[in-house]
């Protein structure tokens, strides 16, 4: 009800400038009413931010990065890679993302992703990567994994259009099976390090929550500052009342080139 009235007036402006007849017919509204909802949905494409994208596959400005994979080891010494995020990975991550969105506790998100579009709208629209096992690993429980056994997902890309594209936001998912052993310190070490040579000059978190303390202990270790308070913020589950959010920035430029993982 409130949609029509909104496009009308926009409609009678063009009318005053053009003095050109926009009620002689409904034809003539609807005609303005397709342009606008085309304007809108242009806008929208070009409007994106860290929550949302294009349909991507995480492969965007690689050309860049010319050293992948990196080669570290898990705090119980097991010989882990991070590497590009491969097509034979995206369900797993997807299935990683949903149960972050389940567990309610880090991510802003209540719906799940319901198909691998909209996924790779979300996470895979830039530059994406996987942590995995270079060989056997155990999980939290004490079962042991073969080669190639996904630990961990994250993703770099522009926090902002535009004229502010030059600054980054990052997503960061553990598997559940394998936290503790230092996979989020390995993703967050390659974050600054990938993405300061994928170009950005700067990176902001938007929302690490009060209540999640490991991500505030990792960050700060890793030299972000934080910048920005948000109380009220989060409905979450397992925190009474909401929770606040606080905003991370690091300096890209201020990262030495020879910064190691």
């Amino acid at each position: 009800m409130l949609f029509r009235p909104m496009i009308s007036a926009f409609a009678l402006s063009r009318n005053i400038l053009t003095k050109t007849p926009i009620y002689d017919s409904q034809k003539t509204i609807q005609k303005f009413d397709n342009r606008i909802l085309q304007r809108t949905a242009i806008i929208s494409r070009k409007m994106t931010s860290a929550y949302g994208g294009e349909i991507g596959d995480g492969m965007k400005d690689m050309d860049k990065i010319n050293y992948l994979p990196i080669e570290t080891k898990l705090k119980d010494g097991t010989n882990v890679k991070v590497t590009t995020f491969e097509e034979k990975d995206w369900e797993i991550g997807m299935e990683l993302m949903n149960l972050i969105i389940r567990e309610g506790k880090s991510w802003p998100f209540t719906e799940e992703f319901e198909n691998m579009d909209s996924y790779r709208a979300y996470f895979l629209s830039h530059s994406a990567f996987v942590v995995k096992s270079m060989e056997e690993v155990k999980d939290v429980n004490g079962n042991t994994h073969g080669v190639d056994q996904v630990l961990g997902v994250f993703y770099v890309k522009p926090n902002f259009p535009g004229r502010c594209s030059h600054i980054c936001n990052g997503g960061f998912i553990t598997h559940p099976n394998f936290r503790r052993n230092n996979v989020a310190t390995i993703m967050g070490k390659s974050f600054l390090k990938l993405a300061k040579d994928l170009g950005y000059k700067s990176s902001y978190f938007n929302l690490v929550f009060k209540s999640n303390e490991a991500s505030i202990r990792l960050w700060e270790s890793l030299g972000f500052e934080r910048v920005a308070e948000l109380k009220n913020a989060a409905n979450l589950k397992g925190v009474e009342g909401l929770d606040t959010a606080y905003g991370y920035q690091y300096n890209l430029e201020d990262l030495p080139d020879d910064y190691s993982i």
